[in-house]
């Protein structure tokens, strides 16, 4: 499953990567000597270790989270909550990647703010194959994928949960990074989904993949 959500955000964000996720995922043993018992508290976390020769990194996703069944974004609780976690470790990795292979620094609000993104993103573009029945007609196909749209902004963003309080450095950052990303995709949902322009979609996601945090944050407004 890492390595699907990989292929996917590569394709939807037109990125090349000479690197596989699944060489870089690691066990619960591997994850505790790293990062102790946050790491399984959390569900998925992203180690980068510095070390004389650069980096190690490894990618912890619990096990469940890495075998998804049907349309896990439209699941029940625990299904969607597995979807999330993986999406979001494997967003990580993805987003590192590609930064590092332009020599360009990353910030953690940056990898959580695209992770928020990447979510809402393949949870909504995943199913247009399936939408687009010929017997669905153009019309009802954008009417589904703008219900899909709403409900995902409703269980990702304003549902969202927060293991870290409000007011600890990490709460906070992933506070800014949900109100952000919620603000960005209903701006997208209302300029982009609700006329059904799927390719300009695209193109801005693939744009704002590429901006700085500054600029991202700019972009949103």
């Amino acid at each position: 499953m890492p390595r699907r959500i990989q292929a996917r955000l590569a394709t939807l964000y037109d990125v090349e990567l000479g690197v596989d996720v699944e060489d870089f995922v690691c066990d619960e043993e591997t994850a505790r000597s790293l990062g102790g018992d946050d790491a399984m508290r959390r569900g998925e976390v992203l180690f980068v270790v510095p070390e004389e020769s650069g980096a190690r990194v490894a990618l912890f996703v619990e096990p469940g989270a890495r075998v998804l069944v049907g349309d896990a974004w439209m699941a029940e609780s625990a299904g969607f909550q597995r979807a999330c976690l993986a999406t979001e470790g494997v967003s990580h990795f993805v987003y590192l990647a590609f930064r590092a292979d332009h020599e360009i620094a990353v910030s953690e609000l940056e990898l959580e703010l695209q992770a928020e993104i990447d979510k809402w993103a393949l949870g909504v573009l995943a199913p247009v194959e399936e939408l687009a029945h010929p017997m669905r007609g153009r019309g009802a196909t954008l009417i589904a994928l703008r219900d899909r749209s709403r409900r995902l902004r409703e269980r990702l963003f304003a549902h969202a949960r927060f293991l870290d309080p409000a007011g600890s450095e990490r709460g906070d950052r992933y506070r800014a990074a949900v109100r952000l990303a919620s603000r960005y995709a209903r701006d997208l949902e209302a300029a982009m989904l609700d006329r059904g322009d799927l390719d300009g979609l695209t193109r801005e996601l693939r744009r704002f993949y590429r901006l700085g945090a500054r600029e991202k944050i700019e972009r949103i407004g």
